[in-house]
């Protein structure tokens, strides 16, 4: 008899929240984190981005005026995608 494991559905209850400076990191996801400010307006978001030479993080910066994201080059750090949302 042959039995199959189905792979593990993992729901979070309480999600993990941090801070960075003065931004506030919620992960949505395991591969994705909203970035809000204390007052919970909306930066952008930081995403895992699986390529050749390992995982990279991508930042989108949310430009409320136009309602849309704008997407900022990958780097090697999720602390530096959200320093990419802090500073630039």
């Amino acid at each position: 008899m042959q039995t199959t494991t189905e792979p593990a559905l993992r729901i979070r209850t309480v999600p993990v929240a941090r801070a960075r400076g003065d931004l506030r990191i919620l992960d949505v996801r395991d591969d994705l984190s909203r970035v809000t400010r204390a007052n919970g307006e909306i930066v952008g978001y930081v995403d895992r981005v699986d390529v050749a030479g390992g995982t990279a993080y991508r930042a989108r910066r949310y430009v409320s005026t136009e309602r849309r994201f704008v997407e900022l080059p990958s780097v090697w750090s999720a602390d530096d995608a959200v320093d990419c949302l802090r500073w630039g």
